[in-house]
């Protein structure tokens, strides 16, 4: 039992990371703008650009990880975010910027399909909401802390030391990982993957679950990104806008594991997802009519965490060992087609209405087709089961 939760507690710090380097544009995005004059449909391409290259890189990181170890590929995957941080630090145009977005993108997208599958071999079977909840929380960890940091950072120094700072904490998660980490006993050993290993019936359970994932993560992630913007717009400072919506990202952090802690006591995922989506919805709404945005944001945070365990554990209830990595990796074909497109629709959408209020309404229509893909996709586990 000591191994695999210290598995789990080594490759959620490195997450962090890389929520971490993720969160530097929306955080630093008002200085950005002022320095590189980017239009609002420019910061969420930058946004999107870090998720863009999972389009074509999970599958192949699925097969890599399976021909080479799991290690292997998720210290080289971190070792991209370190360059990646690296290169935007001194990047001394918008080219050089984008190059270092993407490549950190590329690891980041290597480390988190190996992570996942690392994590199902782990716990598939026993406690695997709790521990998908738990990883899955290291995201909006890193998110809050380069809300809370990075903007001052940049501001005290300038966008390259925010950006640096990325590098950093990259470096020591790849240390980590590379010195704790032990594979799951009984894990497939390393070989070539086959599409054979799939079950009938997996692709489509597949699309379901990655369809769900991605809404659920496109409405959280468009609102770290743009809520600063908006807030500025409304009279905030840099600061105090940042702050505000790290309200939400921490509070987010607790209502993660108390989400699979609460599906682990009544055995119903989807009941417990559903809910705690809808509040949220409900709390978005609050702040687009003008109500308090730190009431309401705390509220949305303490409720949408509720989602991510059901969300992100599911493929782990229907994939075989054989099929995890093979499966995951099609998993995250799919949820990073829609990170990459989806926040720079939304970043457009608010260009053309001419304010980031906008942005409110686009995670309100996303949080309720989750809901819609989460019921589909457990209706489709039931009847797997049978």
């Amino acid at each position: 039992m000591h191994e695999r939760w210290r598995a789990l507690w080594v490759l959620s710090a490195a997450r962090v990371a890389m929520g971490f380097q993720f969160q530097v544009i929306g955080a630093t995005a008002p200085l950005l703008r002022d320095a590189y004059g980017f239009a609002l449909a420019d910061i969420g391409w930058l946004v999107g650009l870090f998720l863009a290259p999972g389009v074509v890189l999970a599958l192949p990181g699925g097969m890599l990880s399976a021909r080479w170890g799991d290690r292997r590929i998720a210290v080289a995957g971190t070792a991209a975010m370190v360059a990646g941080g690296a290169l935007s630090a001194f990047a001394t145009d918008a080219t050089m910027l984008q190059a270092g977005r993407l490549i950190g993108g590329i690891g980041g997208v290597l480390f988190n399909v190996t992570a996942s599958k690392m994590i199902a071999d782990w716990f598939a079977g026993r406690e695997i909401e709790l521990a998908m909840s738990l990883f899955v929380s290291t995201w909006p960890v890193g998110i809050g802390l380069g809300l809370l940091t990075l903007g001052p950072i940049a501001a005290w120094g300038t966008p390259a030391a925010a950006f640096g700072a990325t590098a950093v904490l990259a470096l020591v998660s790849m240390l980590l990982v590379l010195a704790l980490y032990r594979p799951a006993p009984g894990a497939p050993a390393p070989g070539p993957l086959r599409l054979s290993a799939l079950a009938p019936g997996d692709g489509w359970r597949l699309a379901l679950a990655a369809g769900g994932w991605t809404t659920y993560n496109v409405a959280f992630a468009v609102l770290v990104a743009f809520l600063p913007a908006l807030f500025v717009a409304r009279g905030l400072d840099v600061a105090h806008a940042g702050a505000l919506t790290a309200t939400m990202t921490l509070t987010f952090v607790v209502s993660i594991p108390l989400g699979g802690w609460l599906i682990e006591r009544t055995g119903r995922p989807a009941t417990i997802a559903a809910l705690g989506i809808l509040g949220w919805a409900a709390c978005i709404a609050a702040v687009r009519g003008g109500g308090d945005p730190t009431l309401s944001l705390t509220l949305a945070g303490l409720l949408s965490g509720w989602a991510a365990g059901a969300l992100s554990a599911a493929p782990a209830r229907f994939l075989g060992p054989a099929a995890r990595a093979i499966g995951l990796g099609l998993f995250y074909s799919m949820y990073y087609l829609g990170m990459g497109v989806l926040p720079r629709l939304v970043g457009a959408w608010a260009d053309r209405a001419g304010t980031p209020e906008v942005v409110l309404d686009a995670s309100m229509a996303l949080s309720i087709a989750t809901i819609v893909l989460l019921l589909a996709t457990s209706r489709a586990i039931r009847r797997t089961a049978r």
